[in-house]
This record gives C-alpha cells, structure tokens and sequence, in this order.
C-alpha cells in the first residue's frame, strides 16, 4: 500500500478501470483483489498499477477508512499470486526474460509462452495477448 504523495493520483479510480495496464490472465486476479477491497474500503483508491521485473506492483489509497495493514496483507497476497501466475495464458509461472538471456524485460511467463514470448510471436498491448505470424 502507498500513501505516498510522490505518485500521480489516479483521481477516483478503481481496479476495474485499471485493467488495461495488465495482461489479460491477472486480470481475474484485480477483479477479486477488487471485490475484497471493495468490501474492506468501499472508497479505496487506485494510485498506481503495473507489471515491473515481472512483477504486479499494486498502490491503493484507503482515506484512513480502515488499518493499513489488512489492505497491505490483501494487495500482498494478489501480488504474490501474480508472481506465480503466466500473464499470457495463467499458467504456473515465474519471471524471466526473452530467451532468459540476462537483462532486459522481464515477464512471469510459463514455458510455452515464454518459447512464443521469446521469439516474438506473442505480446501483451493494452490488456490483451496479441499474437503475430512470423
């Protein structure tokens, strides 16, 4: 959780609104991340979504509605859900780079997406698998 002010506000927004910002499979991940903050924090806002080193970072502001640490132990628990969880096809997972050479991007990928991951046969582009014939 961040209640920092160094993040720009995503002014009202919840995680449905958000989901562009994911590959499709953590999506059903957000919805129930959603629907338990929802519960907890009626008014809980999204500050900040995104996949980084093939990780799920998730930000929300409560407004002081409830203790900090029950949002943080739920955002931990869809983060660590996603760090196990393929983002192409929502298989067992884990993060790793194109043709796990070091460096570059990484994704939570499974081994059959990441062969097609790494050869470039399939992306993620607002929220969706793309796949290209090449």
């Amino acid at each position: 959780m961040d209640d920092e002010g160094d993040r720009p506000a995503a002014s009202g927004l919840q995680t449905p609104a958000r989901l562009h910002a994911v590959g499709p499979r953590r999506h059903p991940l957000l919805n129930r991340l959603h629907a338990q903050l929802s519960m907890a924090v009626p008014g809980y806002q999204l500050t900040d979504v995104k996949e980084k080193l093939g990780g799920l970072r998730i930000h929300v502001t409560t407004g002081g509605q409830v203790a900090p640490e029950g949002v943080s132990a739920l955002v931990a628990a869809a983060a660590a859900e996603a760090a196990v969880t393929c983002e192409f096809c929502g298989a067992a997972s884990r993060p790793r780079s194109r043709s796990d050479v070091p460096g570059g991007w990484i994704k939570t990928v499974c081994d059959s997406c990441h062969t097609d991951w790494s050869a470039h046969k399939i992306l993620i582009v607002h929220g969706a698998v793309l796949r290209r014939s090449r």
